[in-house]
């Protein structure tokens, strides 16, 4: 007695579907020294403070990125007179992908000398950054 096998194949498709929904997300990138602007005044060498902080982009669409200034109470004359500019000229910002850019905040001391004198580390402000889809 014998038995024969047969050889059969078969198949079938299964489709795969993908959702991607708008992101964006902004951080302070790990490259950058610190998280926070630090503003010095230096008398022996008189000229406005600035500090540059490097953030990083992440989206999948069109985006940009605005701050606002939140002053801390009671530092508002000093905080009003912050600068914040935010390069955009880097190449591949505002758009899909992954962006290091650099924000820097800027301090017109010398034109507001008569504001006095602030301690160390003192906190005048917070500086929000957001990042919305186009």
């Amino acid at each position: 007695m014998s038995v024969a096998g047969l050889a059969v194949s078969d198949y079938v498709d299964v489709p795969v579907y993908l959702n991607v929904p708008e992101f964006v997300r902004l951080s302070v990138d790990s490259s950058s020294p610190d998280s926070q602007f630090d503003l010095v005044f230096n008398p022996a060498t008189p000229a406005n403070p600035s500090d540059t902080v490097k953030l990083l982009a992440e989206a999948n669409v069109s985006y940009n990125v605005n701050h606002s200034v939140t002053p801390v109470t009671g530092y508002s004359s000093w905080a009003n007179k912050l600068q914040i500019a935010i390069d955009t000229s880097v190449s591949g910002f505002g758009g899909a992908g992954n962006v290091v850019f650099d924000v820097t905040a800027t301090l017109d001391v010398l034109g507001n000398l008569n504001l006095g004198s602030l301690t160390t580390n003192t906190k005048i402000a917070d500086v929000t950054f957001t990042i919305t889809s186009l």
